[in-house]
Order: structure tokens, then C-alpha cells, then sequence
């Protein structure tokens, strides 16, 4: 069994398509490493994961996952089927994490799972 090439994992505050090509997406915010928080906790924050994965399977199943850094507990989210149309070329999708709820502030990872696999994180600041 071949293992997914991970080609990208990028959170960012908006994805939207280039006006000229709907290959192409404009990732507004890219590199989305902290929050602030104005609102009292529990909070409500929205954000886009941009994904893009090569994968010889022409479907797979990815998850996100909040993991809380201090105690390792994690918040999944619903599971997403990705279609490769042409494998192994990557294949790119966006997750938007729409009222995410954060306990408190602190430090969080955004993980991605795919196939039940834990693929990677990415280090997500409360403030």
C-alpha cells in the first residue's frame, strides 16, 4: 500500500478562485497562525484549511481535527471524500471550519487525517 504525498496544508482566514481559472484559488490570510479573541470563551472563530494531496487511490476520506496542546484532547470534524481524478497528480480541496468553538485561549494544532492516518499539524494560537 502506497502512502498519500502530502503536497500542502496551509490555514488561512479565506479561500476564494481566481477570477480567471477555477484551478486556482486565492488563499486570503495564508499562514493563519494566531487568533485574537475579542469575544468572551467559550469562542466562535471561522477559517479555511487549503489541502492538496496526491494520492494512487481514486478516493480517500480526510478529517480535521483541533488537538489542544495542554491536555491532547481532540474535536474531529466531519469527514470529507476526496476524489483524485488523475492519480498520483495532487489533487487540491479547501475545508472551511465554520464556528469552530475554542474553549479557552492557549495553543491548539489543526491536524490532518486521512484514511484514519494522522497526516500532519499545524500550530494555531488563541489569544
Amino acid at each position: 500500500m502506497s502512502l498519500p504525498t502530502l503536497k500542502a496544508f496551509v490555514l488561512c482566514d479565506d479561500v476564494t478562485n481566481k477570477p480567471d481559472s477555477l484551478e486556482q484559488k486565492h488563499l486570503l490570510g495564508a499562514g493563519l497562525c494566531r487568533i485574537a479573541s475579542v469575544d468572551p470563551f467559550p469562542a466562535k472563530f471561522t477559517f479555511w484549511t487549503f489541502i492538496q494531496v496526491a494520492d494512487r487511490k481514486a478516493t480517500a476520506e480526510a478529517r480535521l481535527a483541533i488537538m489542544r496542546a495542554d491536555s491532547g484532547r481532540r474535536y474531529f470534524f466531519r469527514a470529507v471524500e476526496v476524489h483524485h481524478k488523475n492519480a498520483p497528480e495532487a489533487t487540491v480541496f479547501c475545508v472551511r471550519l465554520y464556528n469552530c468553538v475554542f474553549p479557552e485561549k492557549g495553543e491548539y494544532f489543526v491536524e490532518l487525517w486521512y484514511d484514519n492516518e494522522w497526516l500532519i499539524d499545524q500550530r494555531l494560537e488563541i489569544v
